[in-house]
């Protein structure tokens, strides 16, 4: 019970990155997000229509790393499914992550942000975050999918309260914390990339190292003893 806990604490502080790096890749780096496909998506069309101070190729770029990191990583997972209800595969893949992210904040520190460092860290930043999505996804936290809060904040209204049968308490404290950590990651990047985008990309570089580690440090992840069970899903 301990260690699903603290499973669920730790996708809690990966959602807080992600929002910091949205924040940092938007802010920094041509108005694109890293994590936040939907947003990209959006952005690909207003390049489309014509709109002024958006370019095609960031937004473009991320979601073709997002969708080759996510297409990728469940070719690999497919050959590596959960045995006797461990799941034993999502530790390297956090670990592949923020080696990933760190690697980027070193050289987006490092060198002179020019155009090409920049399409080619969107790259590296889509395909780590599809890979962080599709982990997140194996680890198995009810309504943290550590990328996006659309349908987290649709069921956090739609199911709160108890009466005429709404949410469980416990389903919507965790719905809500999902909610104000990316919140606050975001407010977190912003402040840190008026200093320098790498202050902000450090984040979650730094929060996905510990979460490897502290998966590492733990007992493999389980899938039938799953955190859904513990926290009790909606």
């Amino acid at each position: 019970m301990a260690s699903q806990r603290i499973t669920f604490w730790l996708m809690i502080a990966v959602s807080f990155g992600t929002g910091a790096l949205d924040a940092a890749t938007y802010l920094g780096m041509e108005h694109i997000f890293g994590a936040n496909m939907t947003g990209n998506v959006i952005l690909v069309g207003l390049a489309l229509a014509g709109s002024e101070h958006i370019t095609l190729w960031g937004p473009l770029t991320a979601l073709g790393g997002f969708a080759f990191g996510s297409w990728i990583l469940g070719l690999i997972l497919r050959r590596f499914p959960p045995k006797n209800a461990k799941d034993t595969a999502v530790i390297p893949v956090f670990w592949f992550i923020a080696v990933g992210m760190v690697a980027v904040t070193v050289l987006m520190s490092l060198l002179p942000l020019s155009e090409s460092l920049m399409h080619a860290a969107t790259v590296a930043i889509g395909i780590f975050m599809g890979f962080q999505a599709i982990a997140a996804r194996r680890v198995g936290v009810p309504d943290v999918s550590t990328v996006v809060i659309t349908s987290t904040l649709s069921l956090l209204f739609s199911e709160a309260g108890r009466f005429w049968g709404g949410a469980k308490t416990a389903a919507t404290l965790r719905r809500l914390a999902a909610v104000i950590s990316m919140f606050l990651g975001a407010i977190a990047g912003a402040l840190l990339e008026h200093h320098a985008l790498w202050w902000a990309m450090a984040v979650p570089a730094i929060i996905l190292t510990g979460v490897a580690l502290t998966l590492t440090l733990l007992r493999p992840v389980g899938v039938k003893d799953s955190p859904a069970k513990a926290l009790v899903s909606a």
